[in-house]
């Protein structure tokens, strides 16, 4: 049985009973199965089994050439001299009772010295003598050795079918239904056929095409070796290929039966798809019971599936409806639509009917397919939907509310699929309002689809033909807005945007599209660079509280706020977004806003804080939050890690970010990028980085200073590879954006910039005013590097105390923060003044979370656990179980040792 695949169990069988009929007597066994599913395979394994046991084994076919006890010759004659011994079966003698006996007598005789086993393969073809002689010796021989077993295809003989079934009841009967391959066993075969194991997606596609049958599964491989298809992944579209060409071709012996009707009710189930016997009986003009015979041998020859009205697999019903003319096919289409319409049936049936059909003349159809189009929205299935309008528009092109329903599923589709079908759909419809309404749905697609440019245009196009126009003025607020947020994801656009679309305060009412509107100007605005005041307006209007807040403006107002001077107001409106997301369960917003917050406590040096709230916000994105809107999040979580230190770990989250696109996200990640370049020595690989950035920011017209100061970093890396000139250049245009941005930390980066640059005391002088300006502001990290850089200036002009004073004040602030590498900086040029620092390192107070580090700088400036509670919009148990973490780890046990233990430097040893 080594060689025997998915049947060693029935072989088994066949061995068993032929071993142990000495003692249990003689057995009829009956195999049954479809053309090709093994039979002949089992006969003759059992066969080489019985071989070599005492047994005698006599086969032959219902296929043999004379027309009168054929089979019975062929299975005496393999006897060869016993066969003498046949009685005459001459045509006088066919009728004669003694025929019969003599065949039995000369079994008996075989039976005398060993078991016999009869095996007679397709019995239903059989000659009627011979089946009668068999039915002969099965009722005379029950207590003697004997198994018969008899092989064949039922349905196909309905007397060979009558007698076989009669035949069981007489004695002791098995009966072996073979079943289809199951997939281990298929794979078995494909990996015997290539000499190798095929991949599952290969042999499970085999097993598709074939149904399982051996003899097609040999007849599929066979083609597919001889045409080189590997198995593996590689060869599945090509196995499809050729199996729908094999099913092709043996499709006519499959469903030609003649009279039988088969090939009638094969067309119609190709038609109708899966359906009952009732309706293809309707849709033929057939009775029932002709349409379940022809079903029957349908089934039989494995063409449909066990249980349900349907082809096995799909490529038999493409082979069935590609030899139907397209005419007769099409009125076939016709029918079918028409019956399933008059009985009822749902309309996405019906509408599977109408796509096909090359015209629709009747009413009813362009409304069965709207229907249908309806009902494949609310369940989900918007490629159907597409379907079904895209037909109706090309019976009736132009219709007004087909277009406006067409471009309504377009965009819930995939964006990257729907966006160029939407744009055509849209440029279409003729009313105004509805063509705008769906272009704002379309820009924001395209954001998330990375595709804008064409959305800006329409957007555009819209927005200047509105403002002259009765449109809605809310609705044109609307597109305002989407075309602002469209603007700024793409290089072109953005500098069209802030020459032509950006939207003065005064122009903005106080109404839900006006705070729509507010927070994505405010973002506009302040890219621009042009005025503080306006940008400030704007972000206060998209956070004025109402019945609507729409969280994507409501978050840019509040950062474009904490770039603009007023991080109080701006981490307010944080705080407000982070606990009303987290109320109402909207994990996506209250992900951004924390995102959004620990971007502005990295921007002020509250690196603890700030990295807490993003390892929190990190854990909170879900599929709602696009990696588009992942990226800030991982830029600011490798700014905080490459100031603590944490080089790999920053590097780490800006390959996930990957090669930025164009938008809100690009400058600071190329700033971050360059940052971390520099920590590595790559002072010119972090330049280049550095000036292309600029480039492509003044090129869209972005001129505000503070958002990604690349311009100060650019000038500091240039000194350092002795390129001044080229620092004082760009140190001057920073001034020049910086004296237009007028808050205190441009005026601070402007300094800063302008003092590097300089030499002698004229860098003194601007650095000095630098570190008082960045003093005022919450840009503390700021504030430590100027203080650094006047160190370093003070150090190159040889006042090496001036330079030691303001190191170790350097130090010591970036150590308060948090920031180790600022630290470290200052203290190796600290070291090179000729002073004495400790040497950095961890302090207790690092092993505080973010929290925990809040918790207990709000307990040691004297607040109240319950005033703790309400700050950070915990309950008081946590401020108190925070509370013990931070006792313990800091090693105190009184509330009034914490601001000492806090104020702890990350100094561990001396030098």
């Amino acid at each position: 049985m080594t060689d025997l695949v998915g049947r060693k169990a029935e072989c088994a069988t066949l061995v068993r009973l032929a071993q142990t009929s000495r003692d249990e007597g003689a057995h009829l066994v009956l195999v049954r199965g479809s053309r090709g599913i093994g039979k002949s395979s089992l006969l003759a394994a059992a066969r080489r089994e019985l071989g070599s046991d005492d047994v005698t084994v006599l086969c032959a076919t219902g296929r043999a050439p004379a027309a009168e006890y054929g089979s019975v010759r062929e299975l005496f004659e393999a006897l060869g001299p016993a066969a003498g011994a046949l009685p005459e079966t001459t045509a006088g003698q066919l009728d004669d009772y003694a025929v019969l006996c003599g065949l039995y007598r000369l079994a008996v005789n075989v039976m005398a010295d060993r078991p016999l086993v009869i095996m007679l393969d397709d019995a239903n073809a059989c000659d009627a003598r011979t089946l009668r002689w068999i039915d002969f010796l099965v009722r005379r021989s029950a207590e003697l050795p004997l198994v018969v077993v008899l092989a064949w295809e039922p349905g196909v003989v309905e007397q060979a079918d009558l007698l076989f079934a009669d035949m069981a009841g007489i004695g002791p009967a098995v009966i072996i239904d073979l079943a289809p391959l199951s997939a281990p066993d298929v794979a078995t075969v494909v990996e015997r056929a290539y000499g190798r194991g095929p991949e599952p997606v290969f042999a499970e596609t085999c097993g598709l095409i074939t149904g399982g049958n051996p003899l097609w599964l040999h007849r599929l491989l066979a083609l597919l070796r001889t045409r080189d298809v590997p198995p593996d992944e590689s060869g599945v579209e090509r196995a499809r290929e050729l199996g729908r060409q094999l099913v092709t071709e043996c499709l006519p012996e499959l469903i030609e039966e003649p009279g039988a009707h088969v090939h009638e009710v094969a067309c119609a189930i190709a038609v109708l798809g899966p359906a009952d016997a009732r309706t293809v009986g309707r849709f033929l003009g057939l009775p029932e019971p002709f349409v379940t015979s022809a079903v029957d041998a349908l089934r039989r020859k494995e063409v449909l599936a066990d249980r349900e009205l349907g082809f096995r697999h799909e490529d038999i019903a493409g082979a069935v409806l590609s030899a139907v003319p397209t005419a007769k096919l099409a009125e076939l289409r016709h029918r079918a639509a028409t019956l399933l319409n008059d009985e009822g049936r749902p309309a996405d049936e019906v509408a599977g009917q109408l796509v096909w059909l090359p015209e629709l003349p009747e009413d009813w159809m362009l409304s069965a397919l709207r229907q249908a189009a309806a009902a494949a929205v609310r369940r989900g299935a918007l490629e159907l939907a597409e379907r079904c309008l895209t037909r109706v528009l090309g019976q009736t092109p132009g219709h007004p509310a087909t277009l406006l329903e067409l471009a309504n599923v377009l965009v819930m589709m995939e964006p990257a699929t729907a966006l160029p079908r939407l744009t055509e759909v849209v440029d279409q419809m003729a009313d105004t309002g509805e063509k705008m309404r769906i272009l704002c749905r379309l820009g924001l697609m395209s954001v998330a689809a990375t595709w804008s440019e064409a959305a800006f245009d329409r957007l555009a196009m819209i927005l200047d033909e509105g403002e002259n126009s009765r449109i809605d003025s809310e609705l044109l607020l609307q597109v305002h807005a989407v075309l602002l947020t469209v603007g700024l994801g793409e290089q072109a656009g953005t500098a069209r945007l802030l020459t032509r679309y950006r939207v003065p305060p005064q122009r903005v009412p106080d109404t839900a599209s006006g705070r729509l509107i507010s927070g994505v100007a405010a973002q506009a605005e302040m890219l621009a660079g042009e005025c503080v005041r306006s940008t400030v307006d704007l972000a206060r209007q998209g956070l004025v509280p109402g019945p609507v807040v729409h969280a994507g403006p409501a978050l840019a107002a509040a950062t474009v706020l904490g770039l603009s001077g007023e991080p109080v107001e701006a981490m307010a409106a944080l705080d407000r977004l982070i606990a009303t997301s987290r109320a109402d369960g909207a994990l996506d917003v209250h992900a951004l806003a924390l995102a959004a917050r620990a971007g502005l406590l990295d921007h002020a040096g509250d690196l603890a804080d700030a990295h807490a709230d993003a390892r929190a916000a990190l854990k909170s994105v879900g599929r709602a939050v696009t990696p588009v809107e992942v990226g800030p999040l991982r830029t600011t979580m490798a700014s905080i890690l490459l100031k603590q230190g944490d080089i790999a770990g920053a590097e780490e989250h800006l390959e996930r970010v990957g090669e930025p696109l164009f938008g809100w996200t690009y400058g600071p990640v190329m700033v971050t990028k360059a940052a971390v370049r520099r920590a590595r020595g790559d002072l010119t690989g972090a330049l280049d980085l550095l000036l292309e950035c600029g480039r492509r920011l003044m090129s869209a017209g972005v001129h505000n200073p503070v958002w990604a100061p690349w311009w100060l970093d650019a000038v500091c890396l240039l000194v350092r590879l002795d390129r001044r000139e080229e620092a004082v250049e760009l140190a001057e245009a920073g001034a020049e954006r910086a004296r237009r941005w007028d808050t205190l930390e441009a005026r601070g980066l402007s300094l800063m910039a302008s003092g590097t640059a300089a030499t002698g005391p004229l860098a003194a002088e601007l650095l000095s005013a630098a570190v008082t300006d960045l003093s005022g502001s919450a840009a503390r990290p700021l504030h430590v590097r100027a203080v650094r850089l006047l160190g370093e200036s003070r150090l190159s002009d040889g006042d090496a105390k001036g330079a030691r004073e303001h190191l170790r004040t350097a130090v010591n602030l970036a150590i308060r923060l948090g920031d180790r590498t600022a630290a470290a900086e200052a203290r190796e040029l600290l070291v090179l003044a000729g002073g004495r620092m400790p040497k950095l390192g961890a302090g207790p107070a690092d092993a505080l979370s973010g929290r925990e580090r809040r918790v207990a700088e709000l307990a040691a400036a004297g607040a109240s656990n319950r005033e703790i509670a309400g700050e950070l919009f915990v309950t008081v148990r946590t401020v108190e179980s925070h509370l013990s973490n931070v006792y313990r780890k800091l090693g105190v046990e009184l509330r009034a040792d914490l601001p000492a233990a806090l104020a702890t430097s990350l100094c561990t040893s001396t030098v």
